[in-house]
């Protein structure tokens, strides 16, 4: 496969190269998941609906395929996904990369890989662990991947987990961390839930959520732990809405206001159009979506970090 440097290409030109990977995951979406997807088995798995009609939300419509692009992928590498969104592992399982690991804090989507690797004849291994202990040896994977996971580990566990990272992977090796950022660092601290994992309480009954990264905080958490920090790509956007706190302690930002637009309350009310909303998130991701180096930019939303392992211990 190709040697890709995104060092080496301007933020339009990487803004391209993630929306023909984008494409090609929609071939996938459209020509393999969806013929699969009205299979007995895949239909009982706990993604048959979200996957019918949103295999990925706006949020994520950038994040993965920029993902991709910063790994510099090759068939024969070991592997290791550490995510939330479980679409990325699965369409490269079935894009041919034998040596993949997919994981995560908990079981929830055992049974549903199960099922999928029957159904596209793939033999991912499936493992459940917490990030700050992953349960491998020193220097098995050449990349790792984490999409949406790191910012939610309260305390310092962010930095544990990307030293664990550190310690599993090749010298050399590619981490590509994705993170929600923000023009300053920013922690959403919530009233309310709805999320599956135990979060930390605050005295005054606030649950820990996740953090926002700014460039500051970016370097001094994972600035030396073993890795440099090759690239960092923020997805931004044209905002809807300037972004401002709910009352809940949550950042309110395009995801939000796009769920209130006329054209998906109306692809509501289609529940069993398959693909009815993702085609619409998909049109406003083309919207509103860029990429920038930019860390001052006030529409900075996500960030893409590309580490690589340093030589030695």
């Amino acid at each position: 496969m190709k040697t890709f440097s995104s060092l080496n290409k301007d933020v339009d030109e990487l803004l391209s190269l993630s929306r023909a990977r984008q494409r090609e995951i929609d071939k996938f979406i459209y020509f393999q998941l969806l013929s699969k997807i009205f299979k007995g088995n895949i239909r009982k798995t706990r993604h048959f609906s979200e996957w019918y009609r949103i295999p990925m939300n706006y949020v994520r419509l950038m994040e993965l395929p920029l993902t991709i692009e910063l790994l510099d992928l090759d068939t024969e590498q070991a592997i290791l996904d550490i995510s939330s969104p479980k679409l990325l592992p699965l369409y490269l399982a079935v894009s041919g990369f034998k040596n993949i690991i997919i994981s995560d804090l908990l079981d929830y989507f055992v049974e549903d890989f199960q099922a999928f690797s029957e159904v596209f004849n793939i033999s991912p291994k499936i493992d459940v662990f917490d990030a700050k202990n992953i349960p491998y040896n020193d220097k098995t994977f050449d990349r790792v991947f984490s999409v949406s996971v790191f910012e939610h580990i309260p305390d310092f566990g962010d930095i544990d987990a990307v030293r664990e990272v550190a310690r599993v992977i090749k010298p050399q090796g590619i981490f590509v961390l994705t993170l929600p950022a923000h023009k300053s660092y920013l922690e959403e601290w919530l009233k309310k839930h709805n999320f599956y994992w135990t979060g930390k309480t605050r005295d005054d009954g606030t649950i820990f959520y996740q953090r926002r990264y700014d460039e500051p905080s970016i370097q001094k958490r994972f600035g030396n732990l073993g890795f440099e920090i090759e690239d960092t790509i923020f997805i931004a956007e044209y905002p809807i809405k300037p972004p401002v706190l709910n009352e809940n302690g949550m950042l309110l930002h395009n995801d939000f206001y796009i769920k209130k637009l006329w054209q998906l309350k109306v692809a509501n009310k289609f529940p069993n159009a398959p693909l009815l909303p993702y085609l619409l998130y998909s049109s406003l991701s083309k919207k509103y979506h860029y990429l920038t180096r930019n860390s001052e930019d006030n529409n900075i939303r996500q960030v893409a970090i590309k580490l690589r392992r340093l030589p030695g211990n």
